[in-house]
């Protein structure tokens, strides 16, 4: 699906600390589709260490919450999944496969998201007889981490957004974005015409809309946008007539 790959972008996270070392990997893929249950409850992940040296993994999952403003927020989710393995060294070359098993709610009234997060912690943290390579002594050493992205959706769930409009204390135009349905929906395009408590409607210009456009909302979740009140329309209640073209 066209939001997966879209995923390997928006859900790629690699934090730099430091110089870089020799030591590298990668996680394919960044994001899965899960069932609530049925042998889809399962997914594979690969680790491939493209690196020259050892290297030491740990794994997590964490619930992914994001705000009106699209503020991630995150918890602890390490009793609704059983990864395996959660530590990992992987030598040079190699590859390894992580499966990851969801074990919360069998029937979830719409499509639950977290994250998976793959760390890369000093090889001494798994194996206390692991010195580090020689090159990087009198160094600090670069830690990779992956944060990918886990669907848990139940059968034939979909996206429905609508919008929502106000005004704001600023002279300005408040749209959000309200998936009312029970997936994740990636906004493709809008359009917005307003209803005034008094006057005629007026369409928002579709220039102005851009900044909705290919931007994902979670199942359940609203997103906030803040444009410039429309000219000619004095500050009043108002309702927003929206149609998005929305992917899942």
């Amino acid at each position: 699906m066209l939001f997966l790959r879209l995923l390997v972008v928006a859900g790629f996270l690699v934090q730099f600390i430091g110089e870089r070392s020799s030591a590298a990997y990668k996680l394919e893929p960044i994001s899965s589709v899960f069932a609530p249950t049925g042998s889809n409850a399962t997914q594979s992940f690969e680790i491939i260490n493209d690196g020259s040296d050892r290297i030491a993994l740990t794994v997590s999952v964490l619930t992914l919450e994001r705000d009106e403003a699209y503020v991630e927020t995150n918890r602890d989710a390490e009793d609704e999944f059983l990864v395996y393995p959660a530590q990992i060294i992987l030598s040079p070359g190699k590859r390894q496969t992580l499966r990851v098993t969801w074990l919360g709610n069998p029937k979830p009234t719409r499509e639950l998201t977290y994250r998976i997060v793959v760390q890369q912690v000093p090889i001494e943290l798994l194996d206390p007889k692991a010195k580090p390579s020689p090159e990087l002594e009198g160094r600090v050493r670069v830690m990779l981490a992956y944060r990918g992205t886990l669907f848990i959706r139940p059968p034939k769930a979909s996206p429905s957004i609508v919008v929502e409009a106000r005004p704001a204390s600023n002279n300005a135009l408040v749209l959000t974005l309200v998936n009312r349905g029970a997936a994740v929906g990636l906004v493709k395009s809008c359009s917005v015409t307003l209803q005034p408590a008094k006057g005629p409607s007026i369409e928002v210009p579709a220039n102005a809309l851009g900044v909705m456009r290919n931007h994902r909302v979670l199942a359940g979740g609203r997103r906030r946008y803040i444009l410039t009140w429309p000219a000619g329309l004095s500050p009043q209640p108002l309702k927003a007539i929206g149609r998005c073209v929305v992917e899942s």
